[in-house]
């Protein structure tokens, strides 16, 4: 996998742009809703591990950790809820730097 360039940009003023974006992309509030609690589960996980940043393995490590989907499971079908899960942290990543975050197991 080719590796791209990202931003250098604090995971909290990330997630306030994303945010943004998607305000302005028209989510409904319940949507909002949802990803706001994932992001202050993201934020607080990082805290945690002392990341200001954030890095595909920051989100495979909160996957893991949160919602017990495994890199190893990136292989196999997953289940919706899973899938879902994992475009939240593909979102991230694809805000801060275009990477092909999970390429292939999450079809947008």
């Amino acid at each position: 996998m080719e590796e791209r360039i990202c931003k250098k940009q604090p995971l909290t003023e990330l997630l306030n742009e994303l945010e943004q974006e998607l305000v302005r992309l028209g989510y409904t509030e319940g949507s909002m809703k949802f990803y706001r609690r994932r992001w202050r589960m993201l934020l607080q996980f990082a805290q945690e591990k002392g990341e200001i940043y954030f890095s595909e393995r920051l989100g495979i490590e909160f996957v893991e950790t949160h919602f017990h989907i495994l890199e190893k499971d990136f292989e196999r079908t997953l289940l919706q809820r899973e899938t879902q899960e994992l475009r939240i942290i593909r979102m991230i990543g694809d805000s801060n730097c275009i990477t092909p975050f999970y390429a292939g197991i999450i079809n947008t």
